[in-house]
């Protein structure tokens, strides 16, 4: 249960800024539904791929030196905080927003571009599990892109919801990432190396 759990939290926290981009494709007439769910699936099915190699290096890396990776979750937080802070979300925002104009392809391009966070977070819990844990983190990871999938697609016909996901989003998400980092950190004994203790 607690992997399920872990596996809901990391998705959520990596992908709240692709709720609000997948509901302005949903909202865009010149993209078809269809090609939204591909192209999301595409891109986060890349992600995904790039996470699982990126965590072999645990084989060979003590587990609280793979740990230290919790780090960037974090810093991806706090900068987040700091542009909140500056006012420079909605440049944030505008620079998030896609310039493709039509498929799939379009679609898992924005989705792997904006991933940056994805791959940050989901080496370092990718490398402290094992392989029936990974499994179920990547079922669920799959499972919640069609839920993100269903609610985007609901939101793009509620402007007073996708506003408010644009309103808050930014705020919640890098809360949720410095927690998730400091998870990571945590399960794997990695404050000690902070600490130098």
């Amino acid at each position: 249960m607690e992997i399920i759990l872990t596996s809901i939290i990391a998705f959520a926290s990596t992908n709240i800024d692709d709720l609000f981009i997948l509901t302005l494709f949903f909202v865009d007439k010149r993209f078809k539904p269809v090609h939204i769910y591909l192209g999301q699936y595409l891109g986060i099915i890349v992600l995904i791929g790039i996470s699982v190699t990126g965590s072999l290096i645990g084989n060979f890396i003590e587990g609280k030196y793979i740990g230290i990776l919790g780090l960037f979750p974090i810093y991806l937080g706090v900068l987040q905080i700091i542009y909140l802070i500056k006012g420079e979300q909605e440049k944030l925002e505008q620079q998030e927003r896609p310039r493709s104009k039509t498929g799939a392809l379009s679609v898992a391009t924005v989705t792997i571009a904006n991933g940056g966070d994805n791959i940050g977070t989901y080496v370092p819990l990718f490398a402290t599990l094992t392989t029936s844990d990974k499994s179920i983190m990547i079922i669920v990871f799959l499972a919640m892109v069609m839920i993100w999938l269903t609610a985007a697609k609901y939101l793009s016909t509620h402007p007073l919801l996708a506003k408010a996901i644009s309103k808050y989003g930014h705020i919640i998400t890098p809360i949720v990432l410095c927690l998730l980092g400091l998870f990571i950190l945590k399960e794997n004994g990695s404050f000690g190396l902070i600490t130098n203790q």
